[in-house]
């Protein structure tokens, strides 16, 4: 099984909690250029996944979706991987991380346990129409040399 196979199953097991993004979208946006985190356990099994948009410079990158299966939730695993992507935008000189995550959801709880801070409330979705946070974690710049150093390792 590929990534881009992990991800669509597992995204479907979760369709509750999660938008759907159809799997030629999330091939073409994030899968290809490289805009995802692939969360793992010890063993190196892959347990969740986080698709973000591209890293640039004095821009925000938007995780458009991040989800773990549910037996690995509180373990650090996902933690691990928002420090992964924390530091991908850092190197990439982002100016902070925004997401958006449903009231109803454990997950809100867990983005500002990291230090994600609360923007506004939207309605979400023609559907559900449920509570949206609009949330962002505020990044430092980085020294132009230190990028230089370290970008490479970066990226996969």
């Amino acid at each position: 099984m590929n990534d881009l196979q992990f991800i669509v199953g597992l995204g479907n097991t979760e369709t509750a909690a999660l938008s759907i993004i159809p799997a030629p979208s999330i091939k073409a946006r994030m899968i290809d250029p490289g805009f995802y985190i692939i969360i793992r356990d010890l063993n190196g099994r892959r347990r969740g996944y986080i698709l973000h948009g591209p890293p640039r410079a004095g821009k925000p990158l938007h995780v458009y979706q991040t989800c773990v299966e549910i037996d690995y939730r509180l373990r650090g695993y996902a933690a691990a991987a928002v420090a992964t992507l924390a530091l991908r935008a850092t190197v990439a000189n982002c100016t902070e991380i925004n997401l958006r995550c449903a009231q109803d959801l454990d997950a809100i709880h867990f983005w500002q346990a990291l230090g994600f801070q609360f923007r506004q409330w939207k309605v979400g979705g023609r559907q559900r129409k449920r509570l949206i946070a609009e949330l962002y974690l505020p990044l430092a710049p980085v020294p132009s040399g230190l990028l230089r150093q370290h970008s490479a390792v970066l990226w996969r």
